[in-house]
């Protein structure tokens, strides 16, 4: 088949869980089919980045994003019941040039990424895919819960929009993905069960046997700094759940890794709590830790960090939430903890019991290597995209 591809952003770096999904689809696609790259930016692309998707794309097209038009949209959705997001993203000129873009390459079928990108479907002819992702609604309602009075009023009104348009996808679209069932689950849409289930996966590096490197760190958290369900649950690390491990242990170091971290993660940089922004190799941050701890306290969909460190035999302890879409079996793949003592007794107990810990953590990778492999995943990916081509 021929795939043209739609992104709301270019998938390289790899320091977003939307980009590690996209770029990983894209090289398993590109094994037995051509894929046709567009993403709309909002600043330029590094040559280097593009290079590195190159060898898996037949052509590739940027679209830049007139950020005085984006912001002109989402204030004219104020009177509209569009999604904020989705004005942000729309523009008629890259409309007319993605509509150029597949006059000209002509695909099979158009798969697209977030509903976000749903307005540049819009009167096509072509067959085309929409990988949800996540319920991005019950993201937003859960954010205005934890959020101020003055920003959970946007949540909420974000929230009951994106609910509304996310019902609205099946008419436009032919076909339609999502990472986990439990966010499935999470769709206020009639048509829910329509939605096919593509999981995300663990690349070929995690898969290699993990090698016996010495432990730098006790704990570690990583992730975008820059994505408010992680910031969350790194100060939630970092105020509630470590001083109570450190009032039995006090020597107890944390790290915590990634992309952006805000001013209030950074202030607590310390000899303790080591804040690491540019990390050339995740793999090798997961091999130097005892415990990873992944303490989600608000956000929907699979958490791909778990995927890593669980597939690297590191033990693992996470929130009932992020184990939803995850469904490893607590104390025999995973730990699951509901507050924050119940973190600091596991990580306490993983620490200190060197047998318990092997055992969680061999179970683990054995539970990820079966179940989240990118090229199970996306055999199911295809048979979606080739079911939907033939539906024009």
């Amino acid at each position: 088949m021929k795939i043209a591809v739609f992104l709301s952003r270019f998938p390289y770096p790899l320091i977003k869980g939307d980009k590690l999904r996209a770029y990983n689809q894209i090289v398993q696609l590109a094994k037995h089919h051509e894929v046709y790259l567009f993403c709309l930016t909002r600043s330029s692309i590094a040559p280097s980045d593009i290079a590195c998707l190159q060898p898996f794309c037949k052509q590739i097209e940027l679209a830049r994003l007139n950020p005085f038009v984006s912001l002109l949209n989402v204030l004219r959705s104020l009177f509209s019941r569009l999604p904020f997001q989705v004005a942000f993203y729309r523009s008629n000129k890259v409309k007319r040039q993605y509509d150029a873009f597949l006059t000209k390459y002509k695909p099979d079928v158009c798969y697209h990424q977030f509903v976000r990108t749903a307005p540049y479907a819009e009167a096509l002819c072509i067959p085309s895919v929409l990988d949800f992702q996540d319920t991005l609604s019950a993201n937003m309602f859960r954010r205005a819960e934890k959020s101020k009075l003055l920003s959970q009023k946007f949540f909420f009104i974000e929230a009951e929009r994106l609910k509304r348009y996310e019902e609205d996808m099946f008419a436009l679209f032919d076909r339609t993905t999502i990472i986990t069932d439990a966010d499935r689950e999470l769709l206020s849409c009639k048509r829910k069960n329509e939605v096919a289930i593509v999981s995300n996966g663990v690349s070929d590096k995690y898969v290699a046997a993990p090698e016996s490197i010495e432990k730098k760190y006790d704990v570690l958290f990583c992730g975008n700094m820059g994505y408010k369900p992680n910031i969350v649950a790194a100060l939630y690390l970092l105020k509630k759940i470590m001083p109570l491990v450190r009032a039995k242990r006090p020597q107890t170091t944390l790290c915590i890794a990634g992309v952006n971290p805000p001013k209030e993660v950074r202030r607590f940089a310390s000899k303790l709590n080591v804040i690491v922004e540019k990390v050339p190799d995740m793999r090798q941050m997961y091999l130097q830790s005892r415990v990873f701890v992944a303490p989600m306290q608000i956000g929907t969909g699979l958490q791909n960090k778990l995927l890593e460190a669980m597939a690297c035999k590191i033990p693992s302890i996470t929130s009932c939430l992020a184990n939803k879409a995850l469904m490893a079996k607590d104390n025999e793949q995973i730990m699951i903890a509901n507050s924050e003592s119940e973190y600091a007794k596991h990580i306490m107990t993983l620490i200190e019991d060197q047998s318990l810990s092997q055992t969680l953590a061999t179970n683990a990778r054995e539970y990820i290597l079966e179940n989240f492999r990118w090229e199970k995943c996306n055999e199911v990916l295809e048979s979606v995209l080739l079911s939907a081509s033939k539906t024009k």
